[in-house]
């Protein structure tokens, strides 16, 4: 029994600590251009069009609002 509960505790170990190491050593392919994350304020715009528009009352409470990722050195340009 105690040996299951070793393995166990073990396997659960092992399984978290690959997700949080999976995003530091990951490779940008794109080269040294780096993504933030900015808020998607189209999206934001068409979603409270259609609540507007909506024959059903519904009110829209953001808790996460919706990000886009885009490129450093397009940040500028978005603009």
């Amino acid at each position: 029994m105690q040996i299951g509960k070793v393995i166990l505790v073990t396997a659960f170990a092992v399984s978290t600590s690959g997700c949080s190491f999976s995003d530091k050593y990951a490779k940008n392919a794109e080269g040294d251009d780096e993504y933030v994350y900015i808020v998607d304020y189209e999206k934001m715009a068409k979603i409270s069009t259609a609540n507007y528009y909506s024959p059903a009352f519904v009110k829209t409470v953001w808790v996460n609002y919706p990000k886009k990722r885009v490129k450093k050195s397009e940040i500028e340009y978005l603009k």
